[in-house]
């Protein structure tokens, strides 16, 4: 469908909306974590849901019925503007349809960065970038953005050649992503004292679209985690979209998606393997529908429970309803004689109480 005349609400409802397949809802507004944790609101937009790409999963693919619609950059960083004053969000979650090719949309991209910041914009910007963007404007990105990066959307070559079979995933992807990290690693370099901009690369990954098991796609984030130095990989459960080719598919559960989340802060935030979750999956590789760091300590009873007053900041944050955080005050703060004080330092003592001793008692155990 050719793109009509729409005000600038109705696009900007649009836009939003064709963000599905790049956040976590069809909303105007979206949420990220910060490196300290925080976690912070975006308005979310596309340059525009026109498309070359033919991705088979996606709303937007070239030749699908769509009501198609654009924002100019400038009208982009109005829009961000008029937010970000009236304290609705901290920043902006930009992506795109492929408009001709990754190049001119990337420079796009780029002219919305650039006149945010140079019009004094200090808040978050995180980038979607295209498959096949080039390096140079990667280099050019990675001074702008806090995060950015090219969805991977799966785990292997064969798997996107299934749903993407107009971009390769070794070269438009996996280089890409070397690229990315090549260019936070020298941003970090150069980062001079006071400047806010230090940059990350994210991924995202469409769960359920090509029926991979939840081991490829946390062996896939391991690997990405030490080959391209990626921070936080996004999960998008697929949803069949009727009008695409796999309108006919099933529906990945949307519980699967925070399972492969939890998973993805035990590998960045507690220093796991994913050789370390093999005990929580089933005989399929598919994890069950529990908190994976729950299931891992009923598994390991021999290990708990732990002393909080003699305990390793290691033994502490494999305790459930105990965080990294949480765990580096328990340390600091010792000795501990209640567990009111625990809960004053964070801990979800309904989750932590089977697996600790405070003060020579137990209050729960796993049997209970």
């Amino acid at each position: 469908m050719g793109e009509k005349f729409h005000t600038l609400e109705e696009r900007m409802k649009i836009l939003s909306e064709g963000t599905k397949y790049d956040s976590c809802n069809s909303t105007t507004v979206c949420h990220t974590w910060t490196p300290d944790g925080r976690c912070i609101q975006l308005y979310k937009t596309l340059l525009t849901n026109r498309c070359s790409g033919e991705c088979l999963y996606c709303p937007n693919r070239a030749g699908r019925e769509v009501t198609c619609a654009s924002l100019q950059p400038e009208e982009i960083v109005k829009i961000t503007w008029d937010f970000y004053r009236r304290n609705a969000i901290e920043g902006l979650f930009l992506s795109s349809g492929v408009i001709g090719d990754p190049e001119h949309t990337s420079q796009r991209q780029l002219e919305v960065l650039k006149a945010l910041r140079g019009s004094g914009f200090a808040g978050y910007i995180h980038v979607r970038l295209m498959p096949g963007v080039p390096r140079d404007l990667i280099r050019e990105v990675s001074l702008y953005a806090n995060k950015f990066g090219v969805n991977a959307e799966t785990t292997c070559q064969s798997r996107y050649d299934e749903i993407c079979p107009n971009f390769d995933y070794g070269n438009d992807i996996l280089r890409r992503m070397g690229w990315t990290y090549d260019a936070v690693r020298r941003r970090r370099q150069e980062v001079r004292y006071g400047e806010s901009i230090v940059g990350a690369n994210d991924t995202q990954f469409v769960v359920g679209a090509t029926d991979e098991p939840d081991r490829e796609i946390i062996e896939t984030i391991d690997r990405f985690r030490g080959r391209y130095g990626l921070r936080r990989p996004f999960f998008m459960s697929f949803d069949p979209v009727p009008g695409t080719p796999l309108a006919d598919g099933k529906a990945s559960p949307l519980w699967r998606e925070v399972r492969l989340y939890q998973v993805s802060y035990l590998l960045k935030d507690y220093g796991m393997r994913y050789r370390d979750l093999d005990t929580v999956l089933d005989d399929r590789g598919f994890l069950p529908d529990e908190d994976p760091k729950l299931v891992l300590a009923r598994l390991n009873r021999d290990a708990f429970p732990v002393d909080v007053n003699t305990a390793s900041y290691a033994e502490l944050i494999r305790v459930p309803g105990i965080g990294p955080r949480t765990a580096s005050r328990i340390v600091r703060c010792r000795p501990i004689l209640d567990y009111p004080t625990l809960a004053t330092m964070g801990v979800v003592l309904k989750r932590a109480r089977p697996f600790l001793v405070v003060a020579g008692h137990r209050q729960a155990d796993l049997e209970a």
